[in-house]
């Protein structure tokens, strides 16, 4: 009988190592993943081809990464927006082109995130960019939205951001041209994908500027 109470005791011990175990590694796990951010900034929301572009991305991530996706004509929760952003260790931003730019939910948004400007909610972070247009202007929606980006202080990685367009579709259907490697497609967001995360793991100590966060709105004229 002793013997009997003794084992049910190294058993019980057992468990309960092993269960303390398991909850140290849920732990660690969940610390190690890493939370991918997607902002849409489409007028359309989750109703356009942003969206659909966005399904696409997704698939790409391993599922060890957290995907969290915000569509911003459809995001009404000022804090709980911010608060995605700050929990986000990296960011992807999906827009069309409008007018020669990018859409109005994400104009918005970059001018009610100025105060977070060069602070721990954007500095250092890697973020890829894609850009949706029928024809053309998309390219340069690319380079002036990667310089806003930077300048609120996010990573630029190489190779991070692609402009994808209908008159690109059309073109590239069945065709045999040599020239085809010289435009983007669909094939390569794996590649920014890959980029993104290898950016992940870099760690620097950046220095930031000075910035007026008293009141920046304040009038001047």
């Amino acid at each position: 009988m002793p013997n009997t109470c003794a084992l049910k005791l190294r058993l019980l011990s057992v468990m309960l190592r092993t269960q303390k175990l398991e909850r140290l590694r849920k732990e660690i796990d969940d610390e190690e993943m890493k939370t991918i951010l997607i902002l849409n900034g489409s007028p359309n929301g989750s109703k356009g081809n942003c969206n659909k572009l966005i399904q696409i991305i997704q698939q790409t991530f391993s599922k060890s990464v957290a995907i969290k996706v915000v569509h911003l004509a459809e995001s009404k929760k000022q804090n709980s927006l911010v608060k995605n952003i700050k929990d986000a260790d990296g960011f992807v931003f999906v827009t069309g082109t409008y007018w020669d730019s990018w859409g109005s939910p994400l104009q918005k948004f970059l001018e009610d995130a100025t105060d977070l400007e060069g602070t721990k909610a954007f500095i250092g972070k890697p973020c890829a960019v894609f850009v949706l247009n029928h024809s053309v202007g998309g390219k340069a929606v690319l380079s002036r939205l990667q310089g806003v980006l930077s300048t609120f202080g996010c990573l630029i990685p190489p190779m991070s951001g692609m402009v994808y367009s209908l008159v690109t579709q059309l073109a590239l259907k069945n065709s045999k041209s040599v020239h085809k490697d010289d435009l983007w497609t669909l094939d390569d967001i794996e590649m920014i994908v890959q980029n993104l995360m290898l950016s992940l793991e870099i760690t620097i100590a950046w220095k930031i500027w000075p910035v007026d966060r008293k009141n920046f709105r304040k009038n001047w004229i």
